[in-house]
């Protein structure tokens, strides 16, 4: 659960580093989407980008799990890239995250574990803004590696 969020807002907010299209709500289409098993325990995903000063990005992720239970994660950004910086949930003790702007509708996570590279997701937006996808290898905790797409409209 903790890892679906964390993705979840991670490869959200990247893009939103890029222009103003992606301020605004965003939805995570389950039906669209590919995700690892037993990756995500949410029956619905939100995440929320709002520009807290001219050159940072704030967001905050919403799930609203299966059993009903709230999960939020909130974080900044600077809008040009750089170490996501959480005030609420985030990742574990010891990893980084870094918003790496390649193009103006492309970002890469990486995700570093002790200042070693354990992860990294590919996120493009749709020529239109009112999509982004999230791809990346998840390799779950019995060491299966499996293809995730993570797929957001714009609401």
């Amino acid at each position: 659960m903790r890892k679906m969020i964390l993705l979840l807002a991670v490869f959200g907010l990247a893009g939103s580093l890029l222009a103003q299209e992606p301020m605004g709500t965003w939805k995570l289409n389950y039906a669209k989407s590919k995700l690892p098993p037993g990756m995500s325990t949410a029956k619905e995903s939100i995440i929320v980008f709002r520009e807290s000063d001219p050159n940072t990005i704030e967001g905050t992720s919403t799930d609203i799990q299966n059993d009903g239970s709230v999960v939020t994660a909130k974080w900044t950004t600077p809008k040009s890239g750089g170490i996501q910086t959480y005030q609420q949930g985030g990742p574990e003790k010891g990893t980084t995250i870094y918003a790496v702007v390649v193009d103006p509708s492309t970002i890469h996570n990486v995700y570093m574990q002790n200042g070693k590279q354990v992860f990294l997701m590919k996120v493009t937006y749709g020529k239109d803004f009112k999509t982004f996808t999230g791809t990346a290898k998840v390799t779950d905790p019995q060491g299966k590696t499996f293809d995730g797409m993570w797929i957001f409209e714009k609401q």
